[in-house]
């Protein structure tokens, strides 16, 4: 074959097997990804297209059609609001496909993917109680936030996508072994700069966003309604005080708790934490008026407390302090035996809200009785009688009961 006649078929081949390598849509694409054009003549960037095509004519961009009616306008209205390019959408897209409950096999989470140490370095927390790699609106605004910040130090998209996937200190070892930037020579199958995965994983965003750019492609997987115009964010922001559970507010707002709870996946115990008075959590919000009609804070039941166990300090002597049991101290932090070292851990108390405030008067309210008044407070009957001796009969609205020392 005369390399006129291969001049020809290459670019017919890749038409037939991908798209159209001349496309100016496709074009304008790759300028958001600061990628010339040249490389829509990629061999791989047509396999990876063609395969997420067929992908995503069988199962769409996302795990579920309800997570995309949900999280693609989140994410867009958020990119929106930023510097990144709206085809920074297909980030989240390849690395979760917007499984609320992703993790990967290095322990990666969330719709981002972070790991937990580059988590932490964005600002995110996590620890016992929460995961905000989870937290759907944090976890965008921190991946927005670091894009941004490798976009500035390399100067191109295209290069931040591949730090953020391999790490900066990856990316700056290839690009000093290549001797440049250009990405036709990072992504060379022939050539190891990068690890496979992360030339696979600029690929396979660029890919979907190409899809996306093809009208007739998110018409017959209808995506078209959902990708062809800015959303307004229909999640809401609401802020409850410590220790508030998910359960009740899904029952203010008369929603399936399992909605309420894909909203939230951050609150790994299904409270809000103990150690901060107002914490942040996510509605939908068509709900949002009903939040605000509806909910009211009350006397928290199963709240608990962290206590940070000093040397010498065993389970009876915290029963005794908290006047908790020490079979519900045990089932809370899982310890195995009354023997297992204790200094220095973190346990959780569950005690009653009342209890942080060092509470030692009580004032009845109307419908009270003796045994309402000591269930709040985590008393025995016979201990609020011994604290208070003079009681007789029924509680009297207005009246002080003693219920601390």
């Amino acid at each position: 074959m005369t390399k006129t006649l291969l001049f020809l078929f290459i670019p017919l081949m890749l038409c037939a097997i991908g798209f159209d390598p001349n496309d100016r849509q496709k074009i304008e694409v790759l300028r958001h990804f600061d990628i010339p054009p040249s490389f829509l003549r990629d061999p791989s960037l047509h396999d990876l297209y063609t395969q997420k095509k067929r992908e995503c004519l069988l199962n769409g961009f996302a795990d579920s059609e309800e997570n995309a009616d949900m999280f693609i306008p989140m994410l867009s209205s958020l990119i929106a609001q930023s510097d990144l390019p709206s085809e920074f959408l297909f980030i989240a897209l390849t690395e979760s496909r917007l499984r609320v409950c992703s993790t990967s096999s290095h322990g990666a989470a969330g719709l981002w993917q972070f790991m937990a140490k580059t988590g932490k370095l964005q600002g995110l927390e996590i620890d016992q109680f929460v995961d905000e790699r989870r937290d759907h609106i944090k976890s965008t605004r921190a991946a927005i936030t670091y894009l941004s910040s490798l976009k500035k130090e390399f100067g191109k998209w295209y290069l931040a996508l591949i730090a953020y996937n391999c790490g900066d200190g990856r990316l700056k070892k290839a690009i000093r072994k290549a001797g440049t930037t250009d990405l036709a020579v990072l992504v060379d199958p022939k050539r190891s700069y990068l690890p496979l995965q992360s030339k696979n994983y600029i690929r396979k965003v660029v890919a979907l966003a190409l899809l996306a750019s093809d009208e007739v492609f998110l018409s017959d997987i209808q995506y078209d309604t959902l990708l062809d115009k800015e959303h307004e964010n229909p999640i809401a922001t609401v802020y409850l005080p410590e220790g508030e559970e998910i359960d009740r507010i899904a029952a203010v707002l008369e929603m399936p708790k399992t909605s309420l709870v894909k909203l939230n996946t951050h609150l790994k115990k299904g409270v809000t934490p103990p150690n901060q008075d107002s914490y942040p959590i996510y509605i939908p919000k068509e709900k949002l008026e009903d939040f605000r009609l509806k909910y009211h804070t009350h006397e928290l039941k199963g709240y608990f407390l962290l206590h940070r166990v000093k040397s010498g300090e065993t389970l009876s002597h915290l029963s005794k302090r908290y006047n908790v049991p020490q079979s519900s101290i045990i089932q809370e932090n899982k310890i195995e035996s009354d023997g297992q070292p204790l200094s220095n851990r973190s346990l959780k108390i569950p005690i009653n809200k009342p209890f942080l405030k060092s509470t030692r008067l009580h004032t009845v309210k109307s419908g009270e009785t003796l045994a309402s008044v000591a269930s709040l407070y985590n008393l025995a009957l016979e201990q609020i009688k011994a604290k208070n001796p003079r009681l007789s009969g029924s509680l009297k609205e207005g009246e002080e009961l003693k219920v601390g020392d």
